[in-house]
Order: C-alpha cells, then structure tokens, then sequence
C-alpha cells in the first residue's frame, strides 16, 4: 500500500562541458598591498624581551614579598619567646589559684 516515488536528490551530471571562468586576457591588474598593510606591532625580540623583563620583576616581588614574610614570622616568633615565660607564669597562678580553691572545698 506503500508507493514508491522516485527520489531528485541526486541528478545525473550533464553530459555537457563544464564551463570555467578564466581571467581577462593580459591578466588581472596588480595590486601593491604594502601600502593598504600597516606595520604589525613590536617585533619579536621586543616582544621577548618585555616578557622577559616582566617575568624577572616578577620573581623579584615574590622574592621581596617572602623575605618580607620570613622577617615577620621571625619577629613573631621572637615576641612569642620573650612573653612564654610571663605566659608560663601567669598560667601557673591560675593553676596555683584553683589549687587553692579546691583545697578549701575539701
């Protein structure tokens, strides 16, 4: 019950030849594209060499930013080993304290 019809998705090709553009006798006028181009930009060894620069002030920074932070952490560290002793004994008088307390309770 189903009918066939028949498919125009592909054609035969013609058995006529192919016709081809081809250019004006003489040729095509020559164009000077230089001055239509502008120069591109920096040329590679600057673009190198601002790199290059910016990668070592990079690396400076971070190396000035970590000394910076090792100089810190060593300040820190000296102000934490001067007070230990003061901290030391203030916890042991709180210790002493509730020593105290706890004797009386009993």
């Amino acid at each position: 019950t189903h009918s066939k019809k028949k498919s125009n998705m592909s054609l035969r090709p013609s058995t006529a030849p192919a016709i081809q553009d081809m250019p004006p006798p003489g040729g095509y006028k020559k164009l000077d594209f230089t001055r239509y181009l502008p120069d591109r930009g920096p040329k590679g060894w600057q673009l190198w060499a601002g790199a290059v620069t910016m990668i070592m002030y990079g690396y400076y920074q971070v190396g000035k930013t970590n000394q910076a932070r090792i100089q810190q952490k060593m300040q820190e560290r000296k102000v934490r080993y001067a007070l230990a002793p003061l901290m030391q004994a203030e916890a042991d008088r709180e210790y002493m304290e509730r020593e105290l307390v706890n004797l009386r309770k009993e």
